[in-house]
């Protein structure tokens, strides 16, 4: 029931989060997570809001050049995507990252299919 609650409130945040760039600074996890959904909503991430928060499997507030971007010491958010079997197929997994700058909600970059 907990985690139902959790994914509901997580929920109702990224719903309100038009785009990463509408997002702002974003200070919490729970508002990186949001701007995540609102990048990543759609096939093969998930369509719901709820679909995409299940598959974010680590959020992490950490600087630019800790990441796979490199480059800096700018605040960013690292997040792992994990789609276990993107269309039905397991044999295909997604395992990658999303970095959101932490002060625009932009993203950095991705390690992630379908985003460039």
């Amino acid at each position: 029931m907990r985690a139902a609650s959790a994914l509901a409130i997580l929920a109702l945040a990224a719903a309100a989060v038009v785009s990463p760039a509408a997002a702002g600074s974003l200070a919490t996890e729970a508002q990186a997570r949001a701007a995540a959904v609102a990048v990543l909503k759609g096939d093969p991430y998930g369509d719901t809001d709820a679909a995409v928060l299940r598959n974010l499997r680590e959020v992490v507030r950490t600087t630019r050049g800790a990441t796979l971007c490199g480059g800096g010491s700018a605040p960013v958010w690292s997040i792992r995507v994990v789609v276990a079997a993107p269309h039905g197929d397991p044999g295909a997994p997604i395992d990658g990252r999303l970095v959101l700058d932490a002060r625009t909600g932009a993203i950095v970059c991705a390690g992630l299919p379908f985003l460039d």
